[in-house]
């Protein structure tokens, strides 16, 4: 299980980045499978507000709660699986975001359904997990222009550089929560396709690297 520091430092607040050996992350299994709620993912910029333990969601690809012991989560394998909390403590978020989630502006849309509930970017913190990073992420040449079209010159080119097809999708989120007034993004550093242990053991699952198979999820909880 990988952490944040940023969000250990959340008092209230419990989370863990699943990888290889842990899909779930362990030490929250319990917790997570007496409280989860029940959803879907499909790429899209769909967003619940969870309120019961249990609760059916449908299809979202990002998940809030200020319930007391409430969890939300994402499953991942080369997406960004992003964590957010409240300074305070006071609720939590976890959003999907590949590329068609980006490029549709998931994150932002997330924050219209927080702001409409009275919450100020300003208060919040987020970390992006493990994820397929810019080393790996090669794209084709209608791809990287619908990035540059859809993002520049909101982002700088070292994001979005018109002379190589490898985007950083980390760094383009990083971006888009400071245009949003969150400034507190940890970003771990880790690719979901390349990263390896001593032994050459993957760290986490990779759609890029495996196909189909086993992902790994990512959650957050109030304690």
């Amino acid at each position: 299980m990988r952490e944040s520091e940023l969000l250990s430092s959340i008092p209230g607040v419990a989370h863990g980045f699943g990888g290889w050996g842990a899909p779930v992350p362990s030490q929250l299994l319990s917790l997570w499978e007496s409280q989860k709620p029940q959803w879907k993912q499909n790429h899209g910029t769909q967003i619940a507000h969870v309120l019961l333990p249990g609760q059916a969601c449908g299809e979202v690809d990002a998940l809030w709660t200020a319930r007391d012991q409430g969890w939300v989560g994402v499953v991942t394998a080369d997406c960004l699986p992003i964590l957010m909390a409240a300074r305070d403590g006071s609720a939590v978020a976890a959003i999907h975001s590949g590329w068609r989630g980006t490029l549709a502006r998931i994150v932002e849309k997330t924050w219209v359904s927080l702001r409409e509930s009275g919450h100020d970017p300003k208060d919040w913190v987020a970390a992006i997990g493990p994820c397929i990073q810019s080393c790996c992420f090669e794209v084709g040449e209608d791809l990287q222009e619908r990035f540059i079209h859809a993002f520049c010159p909101t982002v700088s080119t070292q994001v979005l550089n018109p002379r190589f097809r490898y985007l950083d999708l980390s760094a383009l989120t990083r971006v888009l929560f400071e245009n949003l007034g969150i400034h507190s993004v940890e970003v771990l550093p880790e690719c979901t396709r390349c990263s390896t242990d001593s032994s050459g053991q993957p760290l986490f699952h990779s759609y890029r690297r495996e196909g189909g198979g086993t992902r790994q999820l990512s959650v957050i909880g109030r304690i």
